[in-house]
């Protein structure tokens, strides 16, 4: 289903599943199908946003993603533009079809889990068409209106959800989770009016009409001792957004606590008992600063993490995920990859051997990432006198904006522009998820930090460590 997903997934940390049947042995899982007009040659499932595997599609359409997997929940099914969920459970085998250019108003399920993954099909169908999952749309109204069309539209799909209750043979973990998702589908969506309602309409979030303490008061109130929630997205993501902002509260009132991983550690055991979600909600976010930046900024909390935990399941991905790092890690070398200049001349890193060179990775449409230009600006001039270069690099989809940025702030120095953004090679060799981010190389091209400290952090430290390297 294409973009279906992009509110939930923009406004979401992570989304996770645990198992709620541990006495499953079998934990093949097998989907198979076939595509019309496939845009794509490779087909690809992920859970958790971690691709398990893919296959090739066939010239008549046909793919199998055989693997083995043992929770059950929501897998993801990539091929090209395309997207579409799946609800499984481990020893689950089910067969698709649908045309990849009408895919919601075409697909068909037959086999495990057929009638709730048709239900699905249809319930996500006609959110997205309500334009539900459109925050700067649906909350761009006054409240009375948005509390309207939010019901009106969540009732209809309950309806979908009745007419599938009624039927015999549905899985009964299935019904649970979906009516608990319809449970916490309001409160998520509460909770993000005022910041969208904000935006859409240009003023002030604390000028919004709307009753904030009574979503956050829901919020605090939000059960901390069921498992079985932590298949349920909406859930989730409000306990994560809880553990920050208390792990926010915990720095400003310790100073000696400056890394937010430690803080966030602490907020979760503070506010957790359960050893299952204590395990969950530590692993989510050790697994986002891992992957965001790297494990040698996440070194203290993960060592902790594998002597601590009783999920053995959590620490294999993590190992996965701190292996992926290994090729740039410090001291590894940088290939020579090719951009080009603000003037379109081709440009390579090698260019700027015989000094450290500091890169910011950015794009025109990053509001963290304008946010450090004038810390960048000022460093740059700190350090103008120094063997070390300041380098750009956007990762915008195209030139266009980027042209116009530049030259219209007037922005001076390396300014170098790479092709394909998200999948460029820098972007993919350093598995950049999110920018800003600095990276930190010494005068032969090799890497010294793959995840530097920014502008407005501690980077003069590592700067001036590696500059009295040179003398």
């Amino acid at each position: 289903m294409k973009n279906l997903f992009l509110f939930v997934l923009a406004a979401s940390l992570l989304f996770f599943s645990c198992s709620n049947n541990p006495e499953v042995i079998d934990n093949s899982i097998t989907i198979a199908g076939k595509l019309g007009n496939s845009e794509s040659p490779v087909i690809i499932v992920s859970h958790n946003n971690e691709e398990i595997t893919q296959d090739s599609v066939k010239s008549d359409g046909s793919f199998v993603l055989a693997f083995d997997y043992e929770e059950t929940g929501i897998y993801s099914i990539l091929n090209g533009d395309l997207r579409f969920s799946l609800y499984l459970n481990p020893g689950d085998s089910i067969f698709v079809t649908g045309d990849s250019k009408e895919f919601e108003q075409t697909f068909t399920a037959s086999g495990d889990m057929a009638q709730e993954n048709e239900y699905l099909n249809k319930r996500d169908f006609f959110l997205y068409e309500s334009r539900l999952y459109d925050p700067y749309v649906f909350m761009a109204v006054k409240k009375d209106a948005y509390f309207y069309k939010k019901d009106s539209i969540i009732s209809i799909a309950k309806t979908f959800y009745e007419e599938l209750k009624s039927k015999e043979g549905i899985d009964t973990a299935f019904l649970s989770w979906e009516e608990s998702s319809f449970q916490y589908q309001d409160i998520f969506m509460d909770q993000l009016y005022p910041m969208y309602h904000a935006l859409a309409n240009k003023i002030p979030q604390d000028s919004v009409d709307f009753p904030i303490e009574e979503i956050r008061k829901k919020i605090e109130n939000l059960p901390m001792d069921n498992p079985e929630l932590l298949r349920v997205e909406f859930y989730v993501y409000m306990i994560y957004r809880r553990i920050e902002s208390l792990a926010n509260e915990i720095m400003e009132a310790d100073s000696s606590i400056t890394a937010i991983e430690m803080a966030e550690w602490i907020a979760i055991d503070s506010l957790i008992k359960v050893p299952e979600m204590v395990d969950f909600f530590k692993y989510g976010f050790i697994k986002r600063s891992m992957e965001n930046r790297g494990p040698l900024q996440v070194e203290e909390v993960y060592n902790k993490f594998i002597s601590e935990n009783s999920t053995p399941k959590y620490v294999k991905r993590l190992e996965k995920v701190k292996a992926k790092w290994d090729p740039i890690l410090p001291g590894k070398p940088v290939p020579d990859f090719t951009f080009t200049d603000i003037k379109g001349d081709s440009v390579k890193l090698s260019d700027l051997k015989g000094q450290l060179v500091y890169i910011d990775i950015w794009a025109t449409w990053c509001g963290p990432c304008i946010a450090e230009h004038p810390n960048w600006d000022k460093l740059k001039e700190e350090y103008k006198d120094k063997p070390v270069a300041f380098l750009t690099v956007s990762i915008d989809d195209t030139r266009e904006p980027w042209e116009k940025m530049v030259k219209n702030k007037k922005m001076e120095g390396l300014q170098w522009f790479a092709s394909n953004a998200w999948q460029s090679e820098l972007a993919q060799f350093f598995m950049v998820n999110a920018i800003p981010r600095f990276l930190l190389l010494d005068k032969e091209g090799k890497i010294i930090d793959p995840s530097a400290e920014r502008p407005s952090g501690k980077i003069r430290e590592i700067l001036d460590k590696h500059l009295a390297g040179l003398v």
